[in-house]
């Protein structure tokens, strides 16, 4: 799989004749348009969780 990404970028590259410019360890979390609160609902009701959201805050 990482491989495949290697060939993927080496292609563009030269097709392209532009340098690489890495996207940044953030980029799809800029990318994504959903919250991180929403994601982790998501990946813990994926688990079998019944997550449900609340306004009150707690110190």
């Amino acid at each position: 799989m990482i491989a495949h990404k290697i060939l993927v970028i080496a292609y563009f590259v030269l097709k392209t004749g532009e340098p690489y410019n890495e996207l940044g360890a953030d980029y799809l979390e800029k990318r994504k348009s959903i919250s991180t609160e929403e994601l982790m609902i998501r990946r813990l009701q994926k688990k079998g969780y019944v997550v449900t959201k609340s306004t009150e805050i707690t110190a």
